[in-house]
């Protein structure tokens, strides 16, 4: 099983309730889990979808946190599964969900994080 990551910061363009709906809208996956959470500084939204693909018959898995302090957000993209037969092997799968919610995520303000050692 691969796994894709990506890490993007807001420009604070939209709410956190603005990224999730866009993301529940656009994202062509099943959701199997939405949760919003936060306190005084902060807010932070999960969701994960499934979808399954036929060119390969298996399920790929998406995770999306989007986490707003009042002063920046961050989203952190993690798309895996995808791998079927002996070797598991994906074929991009779980990389094309993950830009799915990439491509989204930039229509509401998003830009790729460059990633650091340790990230």
């Amino acid at each position: 099983m691969g796994s894709s990551v990506l890490s993007m910061r807001g420009n604070r363009e939209k709410t956190l309730d603005e990224v999730i709906e866009a993301l529940l809208h656009k994202v062509d996956g099943e959701l199997v889990l939405k949760k919003v959470r936060g306190g005084a500084c902060y807010r932070v939204g999960l969701l994960v979808f499934e979808k399954y693909y036929f060119r390969n018959g298996s399920y790929a898995n998406l995770t999306v946190m989007v986490t707003d302090d009042g002063n920046e957000q961050i989203a952190d993209i993690i798309g895996s599964g995808g791998g079927e037969g002996i070797f598991n092997f994906s074929w991009g799968a779980n990389t094309d969900f993950s830009y799915m919610a990439m491509e989204v995520l930039k229509t509401v303000g998003f830009s790729v994080q460059e990633s650091k050692d340790g990230d």
